[in-house]
This record gives C-alpha cells, sequence and structure tokens, in this order.
C-alpha cells in the first residue's frame, strides 16, 4: 500500500512541522591518525551542500569518501563540528534542539523479534509522546503510520516473521510517529533485494513530497532506484562533485568534460567519475558544485509554495489539534516526554513480554544450568567423603531520546534477576546433593547466597565492561584480566605463602572473597567430621581442612560484606 498525498496532508496536518532547508558550508572533518599521534587525517575537506525540504536526496560515492561522517555531522550524531557552519532555513540552528525534531534512521536493523509491529510501534508511542496525549490519540497516530508505510496488513505479525524490507519500513515507522521534518537513513537499502529496496525508496519519496527533507546514504543504486531521487550529492575524497537534481547531474559532468554512454547507468557512471575511472576535470565540478549552493532554482521553490499554501489552507480548520502540536514540540525542548519512572515501567513491560514469548529460550537457559550441576556433581560424586562455572536496539533507541539510561538499566536487572535465581539454584541443588555435602537448610543458603552474589558480581562486570570496552575487546578484557586475580583467591596458593609484596592484591579481587565464602559455608559453622571408606584419613577432620587452606576463622560475614 503506498502513501497518497491525501492521508499524508491530515498526518501533516494533525501533526505538523515547520519545513526546514538544510546547508552546510565549508564542513571539515579530522580524525586522529594512528601511525602519528599528533598529526590529524582529513575526512572532509571544505564540503559545502544544500538539502531541500520536499524532496529525497541521495549522498552517493566511493567506499572512504565521507559519506557517513558527512550524514554523522548533519545528524547531530558527531555533535562537535570543528569547522563551518550548518545552517536550517538560512539560520544558524542549535544542534541539540535539531538532533531532537529530526531523526537518524542507522544501517543496521535492530527491533525486539519477539515483539508484533503494532506493539513495537505502541511502545515506541509511549516514549515519543507525553502525557497530554490520550491512549486513544497515540492509537490513531500508530494505526496512520502503519497505513503511511503499508504495514496494516502486518500489525500483527511478530518482527522475526517480517521480510527485509517491512523490517526497514517498521524502523523507518518507529521516527516517523514524532513526524520529523528532517529524516537522515544510513543506507535504507543495504541488504534487501531490488523490490523491496524500491518499495523503501517509494515510501521514503512519498514522506518527502509531504514536506519532509529525506536525506539517504546509498551505495551503488540500481537505475530504477536512481530515478526515484530528486537530488543526488555526490562525494569525492571529502569533496562535493555534484549537488544537485539528478536530471542536470549527466548535463554538468558532460560540461567538465566527462562523456556519458549511452543507456547506461547514471550512479555507476557517476562513481566511476569520483574513482577517477573517468578522464576530466575533478577540479571543475568541485568548483561548480560549490557555487550552486547559493543559487536554487525557482522551480523547486514554486513547487514547494504550491504544497504550503494547500497545506496552510487545510489547518485553518484544526485550531484544537494545532494547539496541542505546539505543545507537543515545547515537550520536545525538554529531554524526554515523560518521566523515568514511566520510562521503567514501560521498559519492564516489554521486557517481561519479550521473556514470555521467548520462553523456550528462558527453559533452555535454566536446563542448561540444571545439566551443567549434574555433570560437575557426577564427576565429582561422593567426593566429599574423601578430599575437599542488550546494544543494536537501545543504541538507536537512546540516541533517538525515547527513554534514559537508568530506567533501561533498572528495567533489565529486575528482569534478569529472576532468571538469575533460577539459573544459580538449578546449578547448585545437583552440585550440593551429589557431591554429598550436608543436608542442612541454613548451610545451603549460606552457599546459595554467595553464588547469587558473585552472578551479581559477574553481570554488573560484563555490563560495565561491554559498555565501556565493546563487545569484542570486552571479551577479552574479562577473561584476562579474571585469570590475574583466580590466581589470588586462595585455591592455587595460600595467602602466607604468597611474597608480602603480592599479598595487598589478595584484598583487592573478589575471587578472594567467593572462595572463602564458599568454603566457610561448606566447611564452617561447626560442620561435622566427614566420613571416610579409608581406615586413616587426614582430611577427615574439619579443622585440619581449614587448618590446611589457612582459613581457621570464619570470615563469612566479612566475605558477604
Amino acid at each position: 500500500m503506498f502513501f497518497m498525498p491525501s492521508s499524508g496532508l491530515i498526518f501533516v496536518a494533525i501533526y505538523g512541522f515547520e519545513r526546514q532547508n538544510l546547508d552546510c558550508s565549508q564542513i571539515f572533518c579530522y580524525l586522529r591518525s594512528v601511525s602519528k599521534i599528533h598529526e590529524k587525517v582529513k575526512i572532509l575537506k571544505g564540503i559545502s551542500g544544500k538539502f531541500l525540504s520536499g524532496r529525497i536526496c541521495a549522498i552517493m560515492g566511493p567506499s572512504g569518501a565521507g559519506k557517513s561522517s558527512l550524514l554523522n555531522i548533519l545528524s547531530g550524531f558527531k555533535t562537535t563540528l570543528e569547522d563551518g557552519e550548518i545552517l536550517i532555513n538560512g539560520k544558524y540552528c542549535n544542534r541539540n534542539k535539531f538532533k531532537k525534531k529530526s531523526c537518524y534512521i542507522l544501517q543496521d536493523i535492530n527491533l525486539h523479534r519477539e515483539l508484533t509491529t503494532l506493539e513495537t510501534l505502541k511502545i515506541a508511542a509511549d516514549f515519543k509522546f507525553p502525557s497530554i496525549v490520550s491512549v486513544e490519540e497515540k492509537m490513531e497516530i500508530v494505526l496512520n503510520v502503519l497505513r503511511i508505510l503499508g504495514l496494516t496488513a502486518k500489525s500483527s505479525t511478530r518482527v522475526e516473521h517480517l521480510s527485509g524490507g517491512e523490517c526497514k519500513r517498521l524502523s523507518i515507522a518507529l521516527d516517523l510517529l514524532t513526524n520529523p521534518p528532517v529524516m537522515f537513513l544510513d543506507e535504507p537499502t543495504s541488504g534487501l533485494d531490488s523490490v523491496s529496496a524500491v518499495q523503501v525508496i517509494t515510501h521514503l519519496k512519498d514522506l518527502a513530497r509531504a514536506g519532509r527533507n529525506v536525506i539517504c546514504v546509498i551505495h551503488q543504486p540500481s537505475s530504477r532506484l536512481l530515478e526515484l531521487f530528486d537530488d543526488i550529492f555526490i562525494m569525492c575524497n571529502g569533496q562535493c562533485i555534484y549537488n544537485g537534481p539528478l536530471d542536470n547531474m549527466v548535463a554538468e559532468f558532460e560540461e567538465a568534460g566527462f562523456e556519458c554512454p549511452q543507456f547506461y547507468n547514471r550512479a555507476d557512471f557517476a562513481l566511476e567519475i569520483a574513482t577517477g575511472e573517468r578522464l576530466g576535470s575533478l577540479d571543475n565540478l568541485i568548483n561548480k558544485a560549490t557555487r550552486r549552493i547559493h543559487c536554487v532554482t525557482g522551480e523547486i521553490l514554486k513547487d514547494q509554495e504550491n504544497f504550503q499554501e494547500e497545506f496552510l489552507e487545510f489547518t485553518k480548520v484544526l485550531d484544537k489539534q494545532e494547539r496541542k502540536r505546539r505543545s507537543l514540540n515545547r515537550d520536545i525542548d525538554q529531554k524526554y516526554p515523560i518521566s523515568q519512572w514511566k520510562q521503567f515501567l514501560i521498559l519492564l513491560k516489554r521486557s517481561f513480554v519479550c521473556i514470555s514469548r521467548n520462553f523456550v529460550v528462558t527453559q533452555l537457559k535454566i536446563l542448561t544450568h540444571l545439566f551443567i550441576g549434574l555433570v560437575v556433581g557426577w564427576i565429582y560424586y561422593n567426593v566429599g567423603n574423601d578430599d575437599p562455572s542488550e546494544s543494536k536496539i537501545f543504541y538507536r533507541e537512546y540516541l533517538n531520546n525515547w527513554y534514559g539510561f537508568l530506567p533501561y538499566f533498572y528495567s533489565k536487572i529486575i528482569v534478569e534477576i529472576p532468571c538469575l535465581v533460577i539459573s544459580t539454584f538449578s546449578t547448585l541443588i545437583p552440585i550440593y546433593y551429589l557431591t554429598n555435602q550436608p543436608m542442612e537448610i541454613d548451610r545451603f543458603f549460606l552457599l546459595a547466597n554467595i553464588h547469587l552474589l558473585t552472578m551479581l558480581i559477574a553481570l554488573f562486570a560484563g555490563l560495565a565492561t561491554g559498555t565501556q570496552f565493546g563487545t569484542e575487546i570486552g571479551m577479552f578484557f574479562m577473561p584476562s584480566s579474571g585469570l590475574i586475580f583466580v590466581v589470588f583467591c586462595g585455591y592455587y596458593i595460600r595467602y602466607n605463602e604468597l611474597s608480602p609484596i603480592l599479598q595487598p592484591l589478595t584484598f583487592i579481587t573478589f575471587f578472594r572473597y567467593i572462595f572463602e565464602g564458599s568454603f566457610q559455608a561448606i566447611y564452617g559453622f561447626e560442620r561435622q567430621n566427614l566420613d571416610c571408606s579409608q581406615i586413616f584419613c587426614y582430611l577427615r577432620s574439619v579443622s585440619k581442612i581449614r587448618e590446611v587452606m589457612d582459613m581457621t576463622e570464619n570470615t563469612y560475614l566479612l566475605d558477604v560484606l
């Protein structure tokens, strides 16, 4: 189902926006050199351009040309602008406010697979709209967005069962709820077949016709896909070689000495020029592109004025909705439209829904811990008688100001704790029983307390490391750093045998307190001597075991603290 101007006009009128033309002038971007610390590599070299509302523009160029860097700067994703200026409707803009009013749709599709299309949009609406908007009005907006992007028939379908193109449209729909005047998209057609790619760009073109400024980074589009764009912005080595209407692109290139073969894909022709495969004057193109941004053709402005007159005429009869729209725009100045408590409740509800619908995985987690416990217990069976194991949706949602960090953090922790407790007991019960430990309920819960605290420490350490260093470095850092501290836990070498220089390290490793606490829970609190089938067993006496391990004093409470 394609977006028709009439339905789109109603949507824009009720939740309207000010049309915004975007200009950038002499933008420079630098990255620090890897080989030379004090040297900077220039990524964008004084690039200038103009992006008009009511039109869809494709940013094209070879790999490394600076397309994503430019998009990050324009969208506000890269907040520090080292040199240059960005104008909205010819005026300097507050980049933080502009970032809240616009939307940036990343290349990767990060959605909760367990939710349906309708549920995904309803939850997004709960985050994006303040309390002044009623539930009925939110539902009206959600249904309207579903209709605009052709997803009405898929409203009750889970995300995991959607096609790639439908997932991409749903990703766009999430940010379309607040009707942003400017939309940035990083390769919206990546990973899609030609038919799905055309459908996505067609919907984006319809959104642009409703007055939005749609800017996309596109990598080597087909001829059919290229025809859907109004304007083209071609980059080469951090500079712009063409910025203007698609229909004028080939003529501009031919004036600079680049001849386009007949029936040749214009996108391929432009990329071949940008990569230097075609002979001609690139400097001439760069100079023309710089001059072009200072004069916009009257035909484009005339088309926009015609739509604006129709738009203003329609909105005269919508005074009530217009007052609500202004109230919504005032709420944009706040960091989040709803309180942190409401954010927490929404996130908690979403997490429970995802877990309940992914119950097979939850069961597998519990059964895995139970199986590991049985295996470990079987390996050490009866040994006690003889001798003493969420950030590409968060990023996207946090980046677009859906909710704050703390509500997300607390909701995840609260949802994880029940599974954490079940997993801990599923592992501990068979190990405790099969190793022939005393059937004393208080002793068991003393040991379980240590294991629960250990799981919490591991959870928080993993979250902190993953947040700070990323997944790849975190997966290397956590095991390697943990192995160092395991050496000083007291199991492999007793504390009194360590060098005086190394002994202080035992007080800063939580592995020491885990090992000590577990040992005290099992062999402390006046435990009876062990059973032994041999005539002489040196470690039959619990006091002897404590003496050998250099843990004669009961430090359980200190270990817990």
